[in-house]
């Protein structure tokens, strides 16, 4: 008697993982050729006009500074240039991997000049502050649109200091249709500024970040951009604020501290992100800060040995730099940045940026359904 089985479909799941990269970038000095009045109030752009722009010579004049006054005048900041300088970016993002799922940017100017990057780059989507720094500078954040990245939400916090500064960034996403996070983009106020300011910065984050643990203890948060803080600041805004109760961890120390990533992984690395020329120092400025959830070895989490400080040869040079050995003048030759020049006219010249960018990723589960199909037999009944 033969017996026939009918085809069976069978679901069998398999877990698989899936990536997201993160990329954080201080752009330097990212600007349209336009002047902002934002609120009625006239921003502090002039440098980055046209050396015809109305208002712009006198401006200029107003400049307390030597320097920068020198640098207003001279500078003729025009279109061409805004476009030169978005290839340049364009470059640095693109020429040795896809184009990353999240890019946090420091250092831009307003959405104009924003989407204009975002159009070349290839995102549809990017947030950006409106924050009252009196140049105009505020900060990004680029997304690609895929089925995985949901932006739920975002908003912008204001750093309460004696000079108005940049706010603070918050987009809220979903990713896979499970995974709560939340990116912070930081430009903290820069080291000339009180030690104090930044601790006012660090903790407008450590709150804010405490209250989405309180609604969503499942939440996962990254805070990266440019924190403006060295070793020897006091009192110290990680130290103080940001590692109080182990709330963030700092993805550069992990990184080299983790006795299973390969010692020569680290010391290929670039020793910091800003070099100093004054005080022939590096350091690290730019940086990821990640909250337990992404630590955990649980549903989403960091790649810790993906950190990268991305330093390629075409984004460094050669800086010459003068030193006294007793009366012996001496000339050592440090690897830096290749910084931007607002006088460049050429992809040589103008440079890219004065910070070195910096790269992780995130890792997710993804179950993956797969059909299996039985085929019909037939079987002989003894």
């Amino acid at each position: 008697m033969r017996i026939l089985l009918l085809a069976m479909f069978l679901l069998s799941t398999q877990l698989q993982a899936r990536t997201l990269q993160v990329m954080s970038y201080n752009v330097e000095n990212l600007f349209d050729a336009k002047h902002d009045i934002i609120n009625n109030v006239d921003k502090k752009d002039w440098t980055f006009l046209p050396k015809n722009a109305p208002g712009k010579k006198d401006a200029c004049y107003g400049e307390k500074s030597k320097h920068y006054r020198k640098e207003c005048l001279a500078t003729d900041w025009t279109d061409a240039k805004v476009d030169l300088k978005i290839s340049q970016i364009y470059e640095v993002v693109t020429k040795e991997r896809a184009l990353p799922d999240f890019l946090g940017l420091v250092e831009v100017e307003n959405g104009n000049v924003v989407g204009r990057l975002a159009k070349k780059l290839g995102y549809e989507n990017f947030e950006i502050t409106e924050s009252p720094d009196a140049r105009g500078v505020d900060v990004a954040l680029l997304y690609k649109t895929t089925k995985d990245i949901k932006k739920i939400s975002r908003t912008e916090h204001v750093v309460p200091v004696d000079y108005a500064t940049r706010n603070i960034l918050e987009v809220e996403f979903l990713i896979n249709g499970k995974y709560p996070l939340t990116i912070f983009v930081n430009h903290w106020p820069s080291l000339a500024n009180p030690d104090s300011w930044r601790i006012k910065a660090a903790e407008i984050l450590f709150n804010r970040s405490q209250e989405i643990l309180k609604r969503n203890p499942n939440m996962a948060i990254l805070a990266l951009g440019d924190f403006n803080t060295i070793d020897d600041n006091t009192p110290h805004p990680f130290k103080t604020v940001l590692f109080k109760d182990n709330l963030f961890t700092d993805v550069n120390q992990a990184f080299m501290e983790d006795k299973h990533i390969d010692e020569k992984l680290k010391k290929a690395m670039a020793p910091g992100t800003y070099y100093f020329p004054p005080k022939d120092q590096w350091n690290n400025l730019d940086h990821f800060f990640v909250n337990k959830v992404l630590m955990d070895g649980k549903d989403i989490e960091l790649v810790l040995k993906s950190y990268e400080i991305y330093s390629p040869a075409f984004i460094t040079h050669d800086l010459k730099k003068k030193y006294y050995d007793g009366e012996q003048k001496n000339v050592k030759i440090v690897i830096s940045p290749k910084r931007f020049d607002p006088d460049g006219t050429t992809k040589e010249s103008i440079g890219f940026s004065d910070h070195y960018p910096i790269l992780v990723k995130l890792e997710y589960p993804d179950i993956v359904k797969k059909k299996s199909v039985k085929k019909k037999s037939h079987l002989k009944a003894n």
